[in-house]
């Protein structure tokens, strides 16, 4: 005799349910990143880094992206869910925080179109041919080796303090790895934005567009975000500010232009405001 079950389901689609929990984290991302135990957790810094490097790489004359001290892998990742035809490549000093960004990656379907790499930027021509990448971005350490106290931990410290690489290190890298004319994108705290300029005019990274942010709009900025081109002409476009927040106290929120300028921070819509430090 045959039994018949009223409620018998087909085979399980391991496929469909990988792809149902891409769609997820997706959705869901920036939120859900894998963070080693005691590294320096991504701030907002990273997303708006993500957006304002974006809207040249949407042209789709950009296909290459290097992502220079990647940590989980946040910049990356963001700039490849918004540009599908981007391939990206992570650089990171540790280890621990490469392994996290290809996990990342993983999660987010994003394998196939991005690698995560242990390199040393100081010793950057022995990891990676020359003018190899369309667009290279960065969100360096923002605090000297001698200013203030350092981290609990030496991955806090490597992402906050230059003590794994300095301004220079990161900028002379990308001005390695960068094509003729492509383009490089970073963010920076403004009140070393002196100090940003001279070194990309000494790795011959000229600034083209240049935006200041505020936390608010009676605040000085806190950061700036800045494209440079390899070997350009000179003349830098200065853009509009852009105010992070406004309200006071527990009705402070994100600032419908914000939102607009980078709709991933939407995930952390009454978030805490900047403080300057690297992501």
């Amino acid at each position: 005799m045959t039994h018949h079950t009223a409620n018998a389901q087909p085979p399980c689609d391991v496929t469909t349910f990988e792809a149902a929990d891409q769609r997820q984290a997706r959705s869901q991302f920036p939120r859900g990143l894998h963070q080693p135990e005691g590294s320096f957790r991504f701030a907002m810094d990273a997303l708006l880094l993500a957006r304002f490097a974006l809207p040249a790489a949407t042209s789709k004359k950009e296909r290459t992206v290097a992502d220079l001290g990647t940590g989980c892998g946040v910049v990356a990742l963001a700039m490849l869910l918004d540009a599908p035809q981007l391939t990206a490549t992570g650089l990171d000093i540790d280890p621990a925080l490469t392994a996290a960004a290809q996990a990342n990656a993983e999660t987010l379907g994003l394998a196939e179109r991005f690698t995560a790499r242990t390199a040393d930027l100081a010793d950057i021509r022995n990891a990676l041919p020359a003018e190899s990448f369309d667009l290279v971005v960065s969100n360096p350490p923002y605090r000297r080796a001698d200013q203030g106290r350092h981290a609990a931990t030496q991955q806090r410290t490597n992402a906050l303090f230059e003590t794994a690489g300095g301004l220079e290190t990161f900028v002379n890298a990308a001005g390695y790895l960068v094509r003729n004319k492509g383009r490089f994108c970073c963010i920076y705290p403004a009140e070393r934005l002196a100090e940003l300029m001279n070194a990309l005019t000494a790795a011959r990274l000229e600034p083209k567009h240049l935006r200041m942010v505020h936390s608010k709009t009676d605040r000085e900025a806190v950061l700036v975000l800045l494209e440079a081109r390899k070997n350009a002409n000179s003349g830098c476009t200065i853009h509009p500010p852009l105010i992070l927040y406004s309200g006071e106290g527990e009705a402070t929120t994100l600032t419908p232009q914000a939102l607009a300028f980078c709709p991933h921070l939407a995930c952390n819509a009454r978030g805490h405001q900047p403080t300057g430090d690297s992501a």
